[in-house]
């Protein structure tokens, strides 16, 4: 069985938690759930992804806190993310959603 590249299923991850949003450390545990994978190279990895999805202004920021918990460091920034307009858009112009 073929899977879907990891940047399209954070995004579908992410759509399927459209009103509320989701969380970084949720999408992660997801995805490594989902691919079989563990340890923090792949939690670093799922950030940088984030990271480069913020960017181009495909997802949004709806809410951050601190890592009080060290899921990626203590004192680190969490961030519950969203799509956005231009997001979806995206998603139905590449036939992810």
């Amino acid at each position: 069985m073929k899977r879907l590249h990891m940047k399209g299923r954070i995004l579908q991850l992410i759509n399927a938690r459209r009103d509320e949003g989701i969380w970084d450390w949720e999408l992660t545990d997801a995805l490594m759930g989902e691919y079989g994978l563990t340890g923090r190279y792949w939690r670093g990895n799922t950030r940088v992804t984030l990271t480069d999805l913020f960017s181009t202004g495909i997802i949004e920021s709806v809410e951050e806190q601190l890592d009080d918990q060290g899921y990626f460091g203590v004192g680190r920034v969490l961030f519950k993310f969203r799509l956005n307009a231009f997001g979806r858009q995206r998603m139905l112009d590449t036939e992810l959603a």
